[in-house]
């Protein structure tokens, strides 16, 4: 059995793009087009990972349509970067920092889980 499965190396996490690329990208569809460039993968393949027509996703970096932001983690996992969300935030005149949850905020989060859990249960 053991013969059968194949090897599992390291996955590959979600990147940063340098900044300097991120700013040079004048539209949403750029910043699409810098993280399928550095993904190395085809924006086919990454249309069809992501669940997206890829006649979409081609008027997507196109420019002439915009990018759903409820693929945008799908989006950021099938090229490996936050070019697309740094992009957005450097429109915004920000930057992304990784969210650091404090033990009180974990806490009050896991409570309000909780609570609704049961709501849930008792309905």
């Amino acid at each position: 059995m053991q013969h059968e499965l194949p090897i599992i190396g390291s996955v590959r996490g979600i990147e940063r793009a340098p900044a300097h690329e991120v700013a040079l990208c004048k539209t949403s569809g750029q910043a699409i087009g810098l993280a399928i460039l550095k993904s190395g993968k085809t924006a086919s393949r990454i249309a069809d990972l992501i669940g997206m027509e890829r006649a979409q996703l081609s008027r997507i970096i196109g420019g002439t349509h915009h990018f759903p932001a409820d693929k945008a983690l799908d989006f950021a996992r099938a090229t490996h970067s936050w070019a697309w969300q740094q992009w957005v935030s450097y429109q915004c005149g920000m930057d992304m920092v990784p969210r650091v949850e404090s033990p009180e905020e974990r806490l009050a989060r896991l409570e309000s889980e909780n609570a609704e859990l049961r709501a849930r249960v008792a309905a």
